[in-house]
């Protein structure tokens, strides 16, 4: 997930532009029960049980096998967000239960010691499309939607992501839910902290995405000060970005 942006081109236009909201009957819409279901299992306080998971892989391939013939161009605006995430991080708890052992995404495809976004490259057809997890965050999302607070419920399996929501993303209650992950995100200061001197020490996410909160709110500091509830920022504080931790959010 938390990969270099991608470069514009043809497929990107293409792309973004499926996912311009129609409306769409409900029934249009596909269950998301098999993951409710995964969640409900295997995710304790942010961890997830990948070796329960990778026992019984069912729901997750119900879940993708109905995604694979969605017509998410149908929905209506947080339907399609609401579709794009949780199919998302349906896919990265799969791809990790596939794959049994494994202790950071950025080890697959590894060669040597060198690390790789082969984990987020991987390609299988979603919505009558082939698209890998980049295409879906960077390209679909990020530049369909323009939602910078979707950051905080995408899940890379891995430490310092923001938390796997506890549930699949719900329509109608979306725009509550990305307020809660992002508040949530920033006030944990395992990701996010304010040093003694005042020094902001911020989660690498928004060094990598910066254009995407600075064109949502005006500027950085304005999208910390409107979001992260209880921190006294004056908007002119230094800022330091964390080292990421790439290692599992789980355990087998």
């Amino acid at each position: 997930m938390r990969a270099t942006a991608l470069a514009f081109s043809a497929l990107t236009l293409g792309i973004a532009a499926a996912a311009i909201a129609r409306p769409a009957a409900a029934t249009e819409v596909i269950s998301y029960a098999p993951l409710d279901s995964v969640l409900a299992l295997h995710l304790r306080d942010g961890r997830v049980d990948y070796g329960a998971i990778a026992r019984d892989r069912g729901p997750l391939r119900r879940l993708l096998a109905a995604a694979r013939d969605a017509r998410p161009e149908r929905f209506t605006r947080s339907e399609q967000m609401a579709f794009w995430v949780n199919i998302y991080n349906a896919r990265v708890l799969d791809g990790v239960a596939r794959r049994p052992g494994l202790k950071s995404v950025l080890d697959v495809g590894k060669a040597v010691v060198v690390p790789t976004l082969g984990f987020f490259r991987e390609r299988a057809v979603v919505a009558g499309r082939e698209l890998s997890l980049n295409d879906i965050e960077h390209r679909i999302l990020r530049e369909g939607f323009h939602e910078p607070r979707l950051h905080f419920v995408l899940n890379c399996a891995s430490a310092s992501c923001p938390k796997l929501p506890v549930r699949a993303l719900d329509a109608t209650s979306l725009d509550s839910t990305l307020d809660a992950a992002t508040a949530e995100f920033l006030a944990n200061p395992l990701h996010n902290r304010i040093a003694p001197g005042g020094e902001l020490q911020l989660s690498s996410i928004f060094k990598w995405y910066r254009d995407d909160f600075e064109s949502s709110a005006g500027g950085l500091p304005a999208f910390l000060a409107r979001h992260w509830k209880g921190a006294r920022l004056r908007g002119n504080e230094p800022v330091r970005f964390l080292d990421y931790d790439w290692s599992l959010n789980g355990h087998w």
